[in-house]
């Protein structure tokens, strides 16, 4: 096994096609998923859906987030990329939107402003 010195161990999460999850699901590091999540995604880093990910939530939030699979949910984040096959349905928050050809947004954004990712903080 070699050794880590001097680096920071990233840490992967990854949900496959075949996984479902009901329910909230919080993780820090990066995180893939291929498969689908019924509830909120909260990730302390990097989020990517795959062509078959899905997640049908409350809320979406990470630092930075990849889609090519589907997302119905409010999402907010730093930055936020939907590729040619994302299918996006909801109310989106990021400081900065790539949208390419041929993907489907459906909703509102508000992207550009620091004030776009401040959020009320539950009580």
């Amino acid at each position: 096994m070699g050794r880590m010195l001097g680096r920071r161990e990233r840490t992967l999460t990854y949900l496959g096609p075949d996984t479902e999850v009901l329910g909230d699901m919080r993780a820090k590091g990066q995180v893939r998923i291929d498969g689908l999540v019924r509830g909120s995604v909260l990730v302390e880093g990097e989020l990517e859906f795959g062509p078959t990910g899905r997640v049908e939530g409350e809320r979406v939030e990470a630092r930075s987030v990849v889609i090519h699979g589907e997302v119905k949910a409010e999402l907010t984040a730093e930055k936020v990329v939907l590729s040619k096959t994302a299918r996006f349905t909801g109310q989106l928050k990021a400081q900065a939107l790539e949208v390419e050809a041929g993907a489907v947004f459906v909703g509102q954004s508000v992207t550009g402003e620091h004030k776009a990712l401040e959020a009320p903080k539950e009580a």
